[in-house]
């Protein structure tokens, strides 16, 4: 893989991205971004460096892998990749108290597949959410921050605040299939734009001021009953894209769902 020296960068001329991760930054020049590893360790530099390494030559179409690492004084300081210009994080992108569930089925369908794909090259995203799937307004989605991704024997620390809290603070167990870990981050994320809820607090009658009109979440119901259920192993998860009914045609009002006060939980029968 190809290496840049920092000082050949000219970092007055980069522009801020609006957008940020929890331990970066990240620039662009409107052609290329620039992301700065400003918050990791030194060996976890050193980890990740040998695991673009291993990467080196994967190529991936809507997946922004890095381009070119940036080294000073021999130590990983970032990488570059494509600039998707004019997009979005997916969870932005409805953060809206209206929209349409067939808006956002059309780009989650298209991200799930780009997912297996991802998984056909033997990547685990690992640090998977709607933060980092990219979209515009084109329907076009792009995967980033694949630097928290697991390969080979490369593995990350890096978890979504989201599937750590369903899974460590509300189920206290493990996933054992690492693909996974992605798919039942992905469904996580889903319920989360869905009904402005994490799915562990959605209330039986929550669920049903949606499923009654949504197919897709019909669908999804045995798979949300399994992973609510404490007591139930996480196995057989699907791809969103096995289940999503692209003739879904739902306006959601997500403060009429919220305005739901919660009850005893129950599963959504």
């Amino acid at each position: 893989m190809e290496e840049i020296e920092l000082k050949e960068i000219n970092l007055s001329a980069l522009q801020k991205l609006q957008s940020q991760g929890t331990t970066s930054t990240i620039y662009t020049d409107g052609d290329m971004c620039y992301k700065f590893l400003d918050g990791l360790y030194p060996y976890e530099k050193r980890d990740l460096y040998r695991k673009f390494l291993a990467m080196d030559g994967i190529q991936i179409n809507d997946v922004l892998l890095p381009q070119k690492l940036i080294i000073e004084d021999g130590e990983l300081k970032g990488y570059t990749m494509e600039y998707f210009a004019n997009s979005m994080p997916l969870s932005d992108k409805f953060l809206t108290r209206y929209f349409n569930c067939k808006d956002l089925f059309i780009y989650v369908e298209r991200a799930s597949k780009i997912l297996r794909t991802i998984h056909s090259n033997g990547i685990v995203c690992q640090d998977l959410s709607f933060e980092n799937i990219l979209v515009d307004d084109k329907g076009n989605v792009k995967f980033c921050d694949m630097d928290s991704c697991t390969y080979r024997d490369y593995n990350s620390p890096f978890f979504s605040i989201l599937f750590k809290q369903f899974l460590i603070d509300y189920r206290g167990s493990w996933i054992y299939e690492k693909e996974d870990v992605d798919k039942v981050s992905m469904i996580l994320s889903f319920y989360l734009t869905m009904y402005g809820e994490p799915l562990q607090i959605i209330t039986k009658k929550q669920y049903h001021t949606l499923s009654d009109h949504i197919q897709t979440l019909e669908n999804l119901r045995n798979t949300a009953n399994m992973l609510v259920d404490k007591s139930s192993p996480i196995k057989d998860i699907p791809y969103l894209d096995e289940v999503i009914d692209l003739k879904d045609d739902y306006e959601i009002d997500r403060e009429k769902i919220l305005s739901i006060h919660p009850r005893i939980f129950t599963k959504f029968k």
